[in-house]
């Protein structure tokens, strides 16, 4: 049987990592910006020639390299920045000098001089399809240049799968400005067939940064140090946000990264001062701990994980937004709004299929609050320690259950309401976000209907990430997000009726648990609207003393 499997060589191995590492000239010039970086310049120049495809070349003032670093930083597994696997998990550094040079030199005819400071003579390489070719000695100022001819020259297959060389170009323009931002004390001057494109000189501070980058855009400095993250963003007012993301630069431990749960909770912080999709132009920067980061998430490291993703994301959204201009109430706000809800804005009316009919005189008058109809007999004798409620009857007295009674007269208002056609809609003044498992996501579809007619208003951000916009109005001090996720489960699960089952889930999730403080006036409210006797209120009564006198001959029965 003839042999089927077999090793592959060096160079098709090389070949096959260079196509996850370098894509196109821009990955290019990120591999060699980031070598540059952690080599400790503080000045690069970047030179292109036809997009990057003709020539890149990178120039550095850096430590340089001796003649035997140089060497071995073109061997496949050469590196300067680990020895350990804890190294490898608490990486620093925005690469590994050495881990790109073999994947490019596979693909190219690379040429590396280098020169460490304390050396008078410098190393000259030649690397032509992953063969070193020589190593001489060269003369050369101190620090490194990296230049790369004829871009996969060897592997046609992936040269015609570059763009147009403005295309390239502008793409490499984006890599080199990310870095910029991420590096403000670095000078970088960027040249694209002879002529100088970009120039930016060493800043003191992000912020000067930002100015180089964006101009003068209204923008807002924003520092926060909270729960060991450290957050600088410079930020432009909400009337120059664009569609995307792709004027957010978000930069984590000083690597640019794209991240779409951030930059959502970026966007997320502005509320509704931003149209549905659209995210603010400028930077955001994130220190924390390198253990909590995991940046071997992607071959081209532009994405990292985090240990505690969902922590992070909500405490990015609450620095920002204590700190926006005009924020309605600052940190407190947003701390409150995590477990309550927002301000709420604009009742209208939906009809039973969902759409708004505001004015539409057929729909019912959307009810808004508990007003009762009838008056029930009772009366509010006493509030005991947040948990029991003391009525008085015509002919009995009452111990009710505050939290059962609370639920029932929610579900009862919102019941009336929707067989109405008429549940009122509350919009959100700070949309509510949730994330939702694929099976959720798939189930707002097929229950979109419903949840309209419920009085939920929402939009989707992507990767099962929503914002609930509105709320139905009988449940407005209720957080939306929570309504949301209750109504939705209820819908999936609810069996054979799966609408009373949304009911009945949402009234149990803006009812107030015992325990918990109420105002006197909800308290009253409760009561004004409860039905006790009704079959399906029984459970609220915790017990019924009658009001008819025993005779004294029972006093000592």
């Amino acid at each position: 049987m003839a042999q089927t499997v077999r090793l592959l060589d060096d160079t098709l191995i090389d070949q096959i990592a260079a196509g996850e590492v370098i894509e196109r000239p821009a990955n290019l010039v990120k591999e060699l910006l980031e070598n540059a970086i952690d080599a400790q310049a503080s000045s690069i120049t970047v030179s292109v020639e036809d997009g990057g495809r003709a020539q890149v070349r990178v120039t550095d003032d850096g430590i340089g390299m001796s003649a035997e670093d140089a060497t071995l930083s073109v061997q496949r597994h050469a590196t300067s920045k680990i020895a350990s696997f804890d190294d490898l998990v608490c990486v620093s550094t925005l690469g590994f000098r050495g881990e790109a040079l073999p994947s490019i030199g596979s693909v190219s005819r690379m040429t590396i001089r280098s020169r460490s400071k304390d050396s008078l003579e410098g190393t000259r390489i030649l690397v032509e399809g992953g063969e070193l070719r020589d190593v001489s000695p060269a003369g050369c100022p101190p620090g490194t240049m990296v230049e790369v001819n004829d871009l996969f020259y060897n592997v046609p297959a992936r040269k015609k799968f570059l763009r147009a060389r403005q295309t390239e170009t502008s793409r490499i323009f984006e890599v080199c400005q990310r870095l910029a931002l991420s590096h403000p004390e670095l000078r970088l001057v960027v040249t694209s067939d002879g002529r100088t494109a970009r120039q930016y000189l060493p800043a003191s501070s992000l912020a000067e940064r930002a100015y180089q980058v964006f101009g003068d855009l209204g923008l807002k400095e924003i520092h926060a140090d909270r729960d060991g993250v450290i957050l600088d963003a410079v930020l432009a007012a909400a009337e120059h946000a664009r569609a995307g993301a792709r004027h957010l630069f978000l930069l984590v431990n000083g690597r640019p990264v794209n991240d779409r749960r951030l930059a959502r909770a970026v966007a997320f912080a502005y509320g509704d001062r931003l149209p549905p999709g659209h995210y603010p132009r400028g930077v955001v920067s994130l220190r924390l701990a390198p253990e909590d980061v995991d940046v071997n998430a992607h071959p081209q490291k532009t994405e990292v994980r985090f240990k505690r993703a969902a922590q992070l994301v909500d405490l990015v959204t609450r620095m920002i937004a204590a700190r926006l201009p005009a924020s309605p109430a600052g940190d407190a706000y947003w701390e409150a709004r995590m477990g309550a809800p927002g301000p709420l804005l604009n009742v209208e009316a939906t009809t039973a299929g969902g759409a708004l009919s505001s004015t539409a005189p057929e729909v019912a008058q959307p009810v808004t609050e508990y007003v009762p109809k009838n008056p029930n007999g009772l009366r509010l004798v006493a509030h005991v320690r947040d948990r029991v409620l003391i009525c008085e009857a015509r002919d009995e007295i009452l111990i009710l259950d505050r939290e059962r009674a609370e639920i029932l007269v929610r579900y009862d208002a919102l019941r009336e309401a929707f067989d109405a056609g008429a549940v009122a809609r509350q919009n959100l003044l700070f949309p509510d976000r949730l994330e939702l498992a694929a099976p959720a996501a798939a189930a707002i579809e097929r229950n979109e209907t419903v949840l309209r007619s419920l009085g939920f208003d929402w939009s989707e951000l992507g990767e099962s990430s929503y914002v609930v916009r509105a709320v139905p109005a009988l449940l407005a001090d209720a957080r939306a997000a929570w309504l949301f996720d209750g109504a939705l489960a209820a819908l999936q699960h609810g069996g054979h009726d799966p609408v009373s089952a949304a009911l009945r889930a949402l009234s149990q999730r803006a009812a107030t648990a015992n325990g918990q403080p109420l105002v006197q006036t909800k308290v009253e409210h409760i009561v004004a609207n409860l039905w006790p006797n009704r079959d399906a209120h029984r459970p609220c009564v915790l017990a019924r003393v009658p009001l008819a006198s025993p005779g004294a001959e029972d006093a000592f029965d």
